[in-house]
């Protein structure tokens, strides 16, 4: 692969949580290891690049989840061939929730998704703020931080992690995962906290393992440090 094309979907409307620190990780630990790494924002009306491969959306409040709404249902037959193609698609709580079955408003409302995940998020009056930790199947640790008002039904899909601490998608199970595809509430940004899951997606983009590099295993060592800071404050184990 000459150059690895990531897809920043709305950077403008939804990233209020530093969630474009995931593009970020992406594109330099793609360059750490020789890779040349190109990033392609995305506003609503424009045209998609005809192949990407990696797709990321950030999160944001209602008011610009409504706000790129028709345009995500625009360009949603393509998220989904691409997601079927194997293109790694990472969704971040609100983009998730877009990327979605459908999202049930406060005021009961319902919006459809994009259909990316088969997942609904019914957005409530209390949200969930605070550190979480999550343990997926091969018993990988991640560790970040939730704000979200959404409680979240996978329809027959894989969670990503079972939640040790925290809210996650229902107090139990949080994210979820369709083949290379992933949707998840946890900020922080996720990427660079949890960098094993940043190297897994450049894995399936680049088809092929990756290796630690001086670089990578430096920076990995603040994030083992600030995963072990959020599981000392829960009083759980990494």
């Amino acid at each position: 692969m000459s150059v690895l094309r990531i897809l920043h979907l709305y950077p403008r409307e939804l990233g209020i949580n530093g969630d474009a620190g995931n593009v970020m990780a992406l594109a330099e630990r793609a360059r750490w290891r020789g890779v040349e790494a190109e990033v392609v924002p995305y506003a609503p009306g424009g045209e998609l690049p005809a192949g990407v491969d990696i797709v990321h959306i950030g999160s944001g409040p209602l008011s610009s989840q409504r706000a790129v709404h028709a345009d995500v249902l625009r360009i949603a037959p393509r998220l989904r061939d691409w997601r079927d193609a194997g293109v790694p698609i990472l969704a971040i709580a609100g983009g998730w929730q877009l990327l979605g079955a459908e999202i049930e408003t406060p005021e009961g409302d319902t919006l459809a998704g994009a259909g990316v995940f088969p997942t609904r998020a019914a957005l409530g009056s209390k949200r969930h703020v605070g550190e979480v930790v999550v343990r997926m199947d091969d018993g990988t640790m991640l560790a970040g931080f939730e704000n979200h008002s959404a409680s979240t039904v996978l329809d027959g899909a894989d969670p990503l992690g079972r939640v040790v601490s925290g809210t996650g998608n229902d107090g139990s199970t949080e994210g979820v995962r369709v083949g290379s595809s992933i949707g998840t509430h946890l900020h922080g940004p996720i990427l660079p906290m949890n960098p094993v899951l940043a190297d897994r997606i450049l894995s399936t983009a680049l088809r092929g393992e990756v290796a630690p590099v001086a670089q990578t295993e430096r920076v990995d060592r603040y994030a083992t440090n600030a995963r072990r800071a959020i599981a000392d404050r829960l009083g759980v184990s990494l």
